[in-house]
């Protein structure tokens, strides 16, 4: 779309709620335009305190001040750039651009997004409110806190007719994985991109083999926001996987050894991710949930760390959350992973909320392949 709009001399922005959203999608506008052999002048404000990894990249002109970041939109010397609210809600950057693309709009506040408004003459929102909202701090009036995307959507989990468009082709993953991920967040609308491979990637000659969904039970008593069971549990299982001979098949049927890189390990608790990342080689990525939405990789791994439902911190909400439970195990390519207490799958549900919430985590176990032996 930006691409297009660039091709009829249109000037585009790009806001987000951080800088690493903007920049990927920078990134993908810059490959999008090589394929088409057309020229897209990139620029993107960034804090020049800010420690970003990516400010280095060619991918855009980097710029620090905001005045310097206007007058090239004004001269015409760039056709894309990116910012994050404080910068399009400067009353010197009205109208400055033709279209305004809210990436993440799942997580930017209707707040935010209303004081960006005035920079355009028209909004493209993109998101997913099944994921992962915008954390959120302080006491709020009720609904102020609910997503601009989510105000559209209302009650709907998906786009409907009339309102946008909803994306209905993943390019991440096979059916293994998509069959569970739309039943249970999509309505049932996603489904596999055809054309590009996906039902390719597997893993081979490894400790899980095959693609889809799979389950390691690892039993443990009295544990709240860690397990020391599931971290030894874990970290034999990713030893597996990268140990020599351990390949995965990627969507052009290319075979290649597991790398580190290939494979997230997650948990809703930081105290579960501190232990985890003690136990793991280098160059295998932990984190909470949170750290790792918008990103991919052949293997993910869900430490869910809690014995039991009962002494889950935050309680039920929390832990069988549907969004995290969704943007978990929707990062993988070809195998999501869950290391859990076989407690967690026989909830006692004493609300029909709560059985809304365990049905997803119960559907996951009906639905995988369970790895005994760990």
């Amino acid at each position: 779309m930006i691409c297009d709009l660039v091709g009829q001399r249109k000037k585009v922005g790009v806001v987000a709620t951080g800088h690493k959203v903007i920049d990927t999608l920078l990134r993908s506008i810059s490959h999008e335009a090589e394929k088409r052999s057309m020229s897209v002048r990139l620029a993107h404000k960034d804090d020049p305190d800010d420690e970003n990894e990516n400010r280095d990249l060619p991918t855009a002109r980097i710029v620090d001040g905001n005045e310097e970041a206007l007058h090239l939109l004004e001269s015409g010397e760039i056709d894309v750039l990116g910012g994050t609210p404080w910068l399009w809600a400067r009353p010197e950057f009205r109208k400055s651009v033709d279209v305004l693309f809210i990436d993440e709009a799942g997580q930017m506040s209707l707040a935010n997004a209303l004081a960006v408004t005035q920079a355009a003459n028209s909004l493209v929102l993109l998101g997913d409110p099944q994921q992962l909202d915008q954390p959120q701090k302080g006491v709020h009036p009720e609904g102020v806190d609910v997503s601009v995307l989510q105000h559209i959507l209302g009650e709907h989990k998906t786009m409907p007719d009339g309102r946008g468009i909803f994306l209905r082709e993943t390019r991440r993953f096979g059916s293994a994985i998509c069959n569970f991920t739309s039943e249970v967040f999509y309505e049932g609308k996603l489904r596999t991109w055809p054309e590009i491979g996906l039902e390719m990637q597997r893993l081979v000659g490894g400790p899980i083999e095959g693609a889809g969904l799979f389950v390691v039970d690892v039993v443990h008593e009295g544990n709240r926001n860690a397990s020391d069971e599931e971290v030894e549990a874990v970290a034999r299982l990713v030893n597996g996987l990268l140990a020599p001979g351990s390949q995965w098949v990627n969507r052009d049927g290319v075979a290649a050894q597991v790398a580190p890189k290939d494979v997230l390990v997650i948990s809703p608790y930081n105290a579960q991710v501190s232990r985890i990342s003690d136990r793991l080689p280098a160059g295998v990525e932990v984190g909470t949930v949170d750290k790792f939405q918008g990103r991919e990789a052949p293997v993910v791994i869900y430490s869910m760390a809690t014995s039991s439902p009962e002494l889950a911190p935050r309680g039920m909400e929390f832990l069988y959350s549907l969004n995290r439970l969704n943007v978990a195990t929707s990062r993988a390519q070809c195998a999501a992973i869950i290391v859990a207490s076989p407690r967690l799958f026989e909830p006692e549900c004493k609300s029909p909320r709560q059985m809304q919430l365990a049905n997803a985590l119960c559907r996951y176990l009906e639905l995988a392949k369970v790895v005994d032996g760990w």
